[in-house]
This record gives structure tokens, sequence and C-alpha cells, in this order.
């Protein structure tokens, strides 16, 4: 009777050992989180995250000017934009004003902002490390300039992408998490 009643609770024991496991948070759900509390990530309606979403140009302009804290000035921005593809009722014209404005974030040459695009991993590192004010120490030749960079500052804990790779809200968030202990050089 011992050893039934030992191998129960050593099963229980496991048991509930794995239950506490499945239910951790993952990085991404963890940064996710800690970014809402900062009051950087909004949920959505049914007050998820989406973070397996990919995000967007135009999406990343409006998280790249709230970490500025400048988001009280997106409605006082919104117009027109210098981009032939942003027009001045885009729902984001005024945060990519901001952005653009404070050089966080770049167009195109052909004079296109693609804010639909999804942006990519190495689009969002320089954005990050302009946030942070970097951008003057990046050397070399584009993408590996950023990639090396961010390598540096650590944005790249727990991230494993190829630079022009569609980055999810998940993955920005680990990122901007990240880059909450880099020393801002302003």
């Amino acid at each position: 009777m011992r050893k039934i009643l030992s191998v129960f609770l050593c099963f229980l024991l496991l048991f509930s050992f794995s239950l506490n496991v499945t239910h951790a948070l993952s990085v991404e759900e963890q940064a996710g989180e800690y970014l809402r509390k900062l009051g950087l990530y909004t949920g959505y309606e049914d007050n998820t995250l989406r973070l397996d979403k990919n995000i967007t140009r135009a999406e990343f302009a409006a998280l790249a000017v709230r970490i500025e804290g400048l988001e009280n000035l997106q409605e006082s921005r919104k117009g027109n934009t210098a981009f032939k593809d942003v027009t001045a009722n885009h729902w984001a014209s005024g945060y990519v004003n901001i952005a653009t404005s404070q050089n966080l974030i770049k167009g195109f040459e052909d004079k296109t902002f693609r804010p639909e695009e999804q942006i990519t991993y190495v689009q969002a590192l320089a954005v990050i490390i302009r946030i942070l004010g970097y951008e003057k120490y990046v050397q070399g030749e584009w993408p590996n300039n950023y990639i090396n960079k961010a390598k540096d500052l650590g944005l790249d804990k727990n991230i494993k992408l190829s630079p022009n790779t569609p980055i999810n809200r998940g993955q920005i968030a680990v990122i901007v998490n990240n880059a909450l202990t880099v020393p801002v050089t302003k």
C-alpha cells in the first residue's frame, strides 16, 4: 500500500509540476503584458494583444511615437504627409508625421512610406536604435550595420530572426523590453 501511495504522490507531484510549466507565460507574453502595463501596447477589442500578428509600418510608427511619449500630439499632427501613400485621412497620418519629423522611422526613396507593409526585423531594430540615440554609432552597410549594433546593445536577446523577416507584435515586445535596459544617449 505504501508503494502505491508513494507512486501516486510522485505522479501527482510530477503532474502538478507539468501544469505549472504549461501555464507559464512565454518571453513574448511577459514582454507584451509589461508593455501593456506601461501603456505602450494597447489590446484589441477582445482584450488580447495578438502577439502572433505581424505589425505594419504604420502600427510601428504609432508604437515609436508612444515610446517617445508623444502620443498626445498625434491628433494635432494628422493631415498631409510627405508620402504619396499616406493620405491626410489615413488613421496613422499623425503618427507618421511625428515619427518622421523626429527621424525615428524613414520612408523610401520613391517617396512612399508603405504603411500597410509589414515591418521587418532590421527595420524595427533601426527605429529602436534611433529612439535610444545610438544611430550615430552605427557603422557599415545595411542591414548588417543595424544588426551588429542591436547585438552590441543586447536588443536581440531571445530573438532569432533573419534581417528581412516580417516581425510580429510579440517579437517587437521582446525587443522593446530589451531596450528598456539600454541607457539612452540622446
